[in-house]
C-alpha cells in the first residue's frame, strides 16, 4: 500500500531518509513544470527543482501541518522562481 504524504513526512522526521525519495519522485515533475512555466528555461527550472527539494528537506521539521505539504512545496518553488527572475532582470 502506498503511503500518503503525511506518513512519509512522519517517516522522514523519524529518520527514514529514503522516504524523502518517494516524495521527490511524486512531485518532481510538477515542481519542474511550475518552474519551467514561470522561468521559461528548462535548465534553470531543473536547478530550481533541485533547490526546492533541498530547502524542503532542510526545513521539513518546520512544517506544522503535513497535510499541506504539496502547497508548501509549491510556495518554496515559486519563491525560488521569483528570486531567479529578480536576478535575471537585474543583469
Amino acid at each position: 500500500m502506498e503511503k500518503d504524504d503525511v506518513q512519509l513526512i512522519h517517516d522522514i522526521l523519524a529518520g527514514d531518509h529514503t522516504a524523502f525519495t518517494t516524495l521527490v519522485e511524486k512531485y518532481q515533475k510538477s515542481v519542474h513544470a511550475l518552474a519551467w512555466q514561470k522561468i521559461g528555461d528548462f535548465h534553470h527550472a531543473q536547478e530550481i527543482t533541485q533547490d526546492t527539494f533541498l530547502q524542503a528537506y532542510q526545513n521539513l521539521s518546520t512544517l506544522r501541518n503535513p497535510n499541506v505539504f504539496a502547497g508548501w512545496l509549491y510556495v518554496i518553488a515559486n519563491r525560488l522562481c521569483l528570486d531567479v527572475l529578480l536576478f535575471i532582470n537585474a543583469l
